[in-house]
């Protein structure tokens, strides 16, 4: 295989420990098998770059992972999962998740990943302005779709009242108006700079 799982559930943990996760061993396998299937159909479907491939550990699960402490509530819509990221791995580590995507083969690919791998989620082939409404206080994940800000423009017409975005950014300043906590993520276990954003709209001062 050429991505990066770790060689054992031992050293899987110890990594996302660092990150504030407690992974089950059953997640771990799951994640395991998923990352093989997506390294099989990459080829054909180009769900990532080649370059990828070797970093899916290391870059796309953990980062999917580091989401977690910042979740507060275990009902999570993800906006744009393309590959399966965070909102898959999510769902392997049993948070009910609802993934939105709007490409056709992608999501035909994570229908496929959640039969084959036994995870109970649901994949929307929509957009998330065309999927709503949620309901009030709904907990959307984004990793690498838009900006902040701009996702909090594409979600807020779809939820009747508050609700809570989480993403990763690069950089911590200048993104949003409505930050609420940056935490930077560590390196290693992942392989470059980043940080986890929560955001609660509309904003609530403290």
């Amino acid at each position: 295989m050429k991505h990066d799982l770790p060689a054992s559930f031992s050293e899987a943990r110890d990594h996302c420990s660092l990150l504030g996760v407690n992974l089950k061993e059953e997640s771990y396998l799951k994640i395991g098998k998923f990352l093989d299937l997506l390294e099989k159909s990459s080829s054909k479907t180009n769900l990532v770059g080649p370059q990828e491939v070797e970093r899916l550990w290391t870059r796309h699960v953990l980062e999917s992972v580091a989401f977690i402490p910042f979740l507060h509530d275990r009902v999570v819509y993800d906006v744009g999962t393309g590959a399966g990221f965070p909102g898959m791995v999510l769902a392997m580590c049993g948070f009910n998740v609802t993934m939105i995507e709007s490409r056709r083969k992608r999501c035909a690919f994570l229908e496929t990943v959640a039969r084959t791998c036994g995870v109970s989620c649901r994949v929307l082939n929509s957009r998330v302005e065309e999927a709503g409404p949620f309901p009030g206080g709904s907990l959307f994940t984004s990793r690498a779709v838009k900006e902040p800000s701009e996702m909090v423009k594409m979600i807020a017409p779809a939820v009747p009242g508050e609700f809570t975005l989480v993403t990763r950014v690069s950089e911590s300043e200048g993104t949003c108006s409505d930050t609420q906590i940056s935490t930077e993520l560590p390196v290693p276990p992942l392989d470059r700079r980043g940080f986890i954003l929560q955001y609660r709209h509309p904003c609530i001062k403290n």
